[in-house]
This record gives structure tokens, sequence and C-alpha cells, in this order.
């Protein structure tokens, strides 16, 4: 099995070896059992029509040999997987492993299926500018990925605009490798020098919308520009009202700090904000406080901590600041080895194996790396493994923790992986009259790849009458995504301080699954 040895106080991974890791596991755990014997495998994926044979795969599983383009893509169609699946998981990778990382290779769907890039084009466009068409996550990597060879494209600014809020919309609206790969997509847009200008219009009307309930992942993507404009949002987004908007511009800023693409005027306002974070009691002890004062530059960190006596909290950031692990280095270690080795033996496999160096090293980061971007990534790479629903459940357990950062933590990379076997748990705990763990689970299952049972459904009913506004607004997303035709009237919510929650999800519309892999599964009826 690959391994990935780089040391987690490093800011940067081993892409291809992570990659690798998708390749060997998608094959020896996944579906079809027969693939777990390589030669087999081989076999297909040549009348597939991949240039390979045993030792070349041997490389690819390895990480010895980065993998092509059109390898990744005969994985998955020998796989049944989505399309684009593993091309966006690696490309994200790609684009994430250093600081000063290069854009990932271009790539052309259009040549690899001998089609004219011109046509596919505009076939896209004009698929993507129709309300009624659904698009893939497959497709929308195929629009962005052949727009990316041309440096100038000819679209009408209407055009731009439509093609843009369709996409941020159905962000919102998807989850797992459905929104893995929009969000590929629009990584890819933000960084053409003429879809640039149109994707950050489209997302600044979307992140300052005051009613605005979905800000993730379509924040993370300033985090790859180094415009002074992108840092600027991110800056005024960070004292935004909205708690969520707020957590999140501050995980982008850090990653912009990580990146050197800060000025000096911003990190001004960026050195403020951790002065004011380091007096406030709700958020001096955050994980992405944390994230941003580790990410400081020397310099930078000395003002902001110069006042700080030694204390717990001084002793706790310089751990952090030197480790990037949020927890002490032998209990993340001891926990992602116990989660690890769980999910790994809860996992069907055709063969034995060693313990799984990579898998134990995913799960420590989704966990505890003090990086909230290295902490999405590690928990998107597990999620499109065969692994997802192993590590899910163990999560589940760690998210009862009374220890509430490892709760947290927890519950942040369920919301990304999924609840795997246990979702009648995760209804249970919406049922209970603890607000914190009740917003959190529905969250989760506002985020599921499938919909809720009718018997469920009432519990998160019930749940939308809570006193507690963030309860209340958990419960408002979780119907608006999976049981739309639940959500208030406007007439009914006319009085209500929620009411503009509900005409934001009413305008947003359902989850969307796009099941558009072999062994993709149709989601649970209404």
């Amino acid at each position: 099995m690959p391994d990935d040895t780089t040391p987690m106080a490093e800011g940067y991974y081993d892409p291809w070896a992570r990659t690798a890791w998708l390749l060997v596991t998608a094959r020896s755990l996944g579906s079809d059992p027969a693939y777990a014997d390589r030669a087999t495998f081989v076999d297909a994926l040549v009348d597939s029509g991949v240039n390979a044979d045993a030792s070349r795969v041997s490389r690819w599983e390895s990480g010895q040999q980065a993998v092509s383009f059109r390898a990744l893509r005969g994985y998955e169609t020998v796989l049944g997987l989505s399309e684009g699946a593993l091309v966006a998981a690696s490309r994200q990778l790609v684009r994430d492993a250093e600081t000063s990382a290069k854009p990932p290779e271009k790539i052309s769907f259009a040549g690899l299926d001998h089609l004219s890039p011109d046509t596919m084009v505009s076939d896209l466009v004009d698929r993507a500018t129709d309300k009624d068409d659904h698009l893939t996550g497959g497709d929308w990597l195929r629009l962005a990925t052949e727009l990316e060879r041309f440096e100038l494209v000819l679209l009408s600014n209407r055009t731009w605009s439509l093609v843009c809020e369709r996409l941020l919309h159905e962000l919102a609206r998807t989850s797992g490798v459905d929104q893995l790969r929009r969000f590929e997509a629009l990584s890819t847009l933000v960084t053409h020098p003429v879809a640039q200008r149109h994707v950050l219009h489209a997302l600044g009307v979307w992140l300052t919308d005051p009613d605005v309930q979905v800000v993730f992942p379509m924040l993370t993507v300033l985090q790859q520009l180094e415009d002074p404009g992108a840092s600027n949002l991110v800056c005024r987004l960070m004292d935004a009202p909205s708690s969520q908007l707020a957590r999140g511009a501050i995980q982008v800023a850090a990653a912009k700090l990580a990146r050197g693409h800060v000025g000096r005027a911003h990190l001004a306002l960026i050195e403020q904000h951790a002065i004011r974070g380091l007096v406030t009691p709700t958020s001096k002890r955050s994980a992405d406080l944390l994230d941003l004062l580790t990410h400081l530059p020397d310099e930078s960190f000395a003002r902001v901590t110069g006042n700080l006596k030694d204390s717990p909290l001084r002793t706790r950031i310089l751990q952090t600041r030197e480790t990037h692990d949020l927890a002490v280095r032998d209990v993340s270690r001891s926990i992602s080895r116990q989660v690890s080795t769980q999910a790994q033996a809860m996992t069907p496999a055709v063969y034995r194996s060693e313990p799984d160096q990579l898998l134990d090293r995913l799960v420590r980061e989704s966990l505890f790396h003090v990086s909230g971007n290295r902490r999405r990534l590690a928990g998107q790479v597990l999620g499109i493994s065969p692994y997802a629903p192993a590590v899910a459940d163990c999560f589940l357990s760690l998210a009862g923790s009374d220890r509430e950062l490892l709760g947290d933590r927890a519950w942040d990379a369920v919301w990304t992986i999924g609840h795997g076997t246990r979702r009648d748990d995760v209804v249970a705990l919406v049922d209970t009259d603890h607000p914190w763990t009740q917003r959190r689970a529905l969250i989760s299952l506002a985020r599921s790849g499938a919909g809720l049972r009718e018997e469920h459904q009432g519990v998160v009913r019930r749940a939308m009458d809570s006193a507690n506004s963030a309860v209340r607004r958990a419960a408002l997303a979780a119907t608006g995504l999976q049981a739309p035709h639940h959500l208030p009237t406007p007439l009914e919510t006319q009085s209500s301080p929620d009411a503009s929650v509900v005409r934001w999800w009413r305008k947003v519309g359902p989850a969307l699954r796009d099941l558009d892999g072999r062994f993709d599964l149709e989601p649970l009826a209404d």
C-alpha cells in the first residue's frame, strides 16, 4: 500500500501517494471483487483503451509515478465510478499539495473521446444555461476543463452569469462526489483569465446575501487567488454576522497566509482580528483561530501574542504552531490509529493486508490537522474511498465525546464523509434536548447523499419548532434539501424570525443527486 511519510507539520504532502491510495483502495476494496486480482484488472484496463501493464499499474498504485488523465479515466470506467470522481480528487490534491503548487495539468475529455472541443463546449454551455437540463458533476468538470484550454472565450456577460450562478447553486445542493466534481470545476474556472471575474462576481453576490445559508465549499475557492480583491472580500467576511461565514473566512485567510497571498494592509486587518479573537471567550480556543495563528508570519505572530501571558492557552498556541496538530501528538496518533484499525477491519476485503498507514494518516488529518483546508482535503479523499462508511461510523462514535474539541472535529468530518450506516443514530440525536448536538446532527442529515425516510421527517419537523434559533435553521436546511414539501409556506412564516431563511431555501431548491456511477444507489423514497 502507498504511504505519505511527510511530517504533518510540513506545509506540503505527496499528492501522488494519495492519488495512488485512492486507486488501489478503489480497485482492491471496490464493488467488484474480481478486480482485487491485479492481473484481472490490468486486462480490463487495457480493454478500456489504457496503455497499461502490471509493472506500470504497480508504479501508479505505489505513488512512484504520476498517474495520467487517461489512466484515471480508465480506472473510473472499469470500476464503475462516477465520471471525473478520481480526476477531480487527484486535481484537488495536486492543486493544494504545497503553498506554491502549480495548477494541475490541462486535460481534455473531448480529446479522450475523439470529439471536437468547440462542439463539446458549445453543447455544455447551452445545457448549463437551460434550467430544465440536468448536468452531472462530470458534465461540469468537462465544461471547466475544456474552457481552460482556450485563453480567449467569447461568451456574453449574461451567459457567464447564468453558468456561474447555476454552478454555485448546485454546489449548495450537492454532497460527496457530486459536490467534489463541481467544486473542482469551480476551482478550474476561477483561475481562467476570462472566467475569473465572472466567478468572483457571482461568488461575491452569493456570499454577501444577508440570508445565505450555505457558504462551503464555494468560499474555499478564494484561497487560490493572490488577487487583492479576493483578500479584501475575505477580510470583510471574517467579521460577518453569520458565524459560519466568519468561520469559513478565517480558514480561507489562514490558507492565504500559508500561500503568501496576503499583502501588508490585509495582514494588519488579520492581525487585528486575531487579537480580538484571543480576548473573546467563545473564539479564543477555537480551531479556526489556532489555524490563523499557526500561519501568521513570525513578526505578525509576535505582535499578536506579545501581551499573552504564560498560560495553558499560550502553551497550546505554541504547541499547535509547532506541530500543526490540534491535540497532543500522542493523543491524536492513538485516536486515529484506533479509528483506522477499526475501519479497516469493518471494510470487506478479498485479501488480508497489513495496517493501512495512509488510511491512518488521512483519519488523523481529517480530525486533528490545524489547517481547515487540510482537514477538508483529507475528508474528501476518505469520503470517496471504499472505507467511507466504516470511517463515518467510527467518527459518529467520536462525535458523542464529552471532549468538545474531538466531538466538534468528528462532526465536521462526518459532514464531509457522510454518516455511514448509522443514519438512525443521527436522527435519534436530533430528538434530544442538547442543542449543540441537535444542530450538528441536523446538518449531517441536510448533507446526506440519500433522502429522509417519512418516519425521520417527523423528527426534523419537530426541530423546526425548537426554541434555539441555530437548531431551527439547521432543521430548515435538512427540510429544504431533503424534504422540501415540508418547508413552511411564506404565509405560515410571515411573522417568523426565520421567514427569510425559508425564502432562501425555496429559492435555492432541494438536493441534487447525479446517480451517474454504475454502483450509485437510488435515494430512499420520501
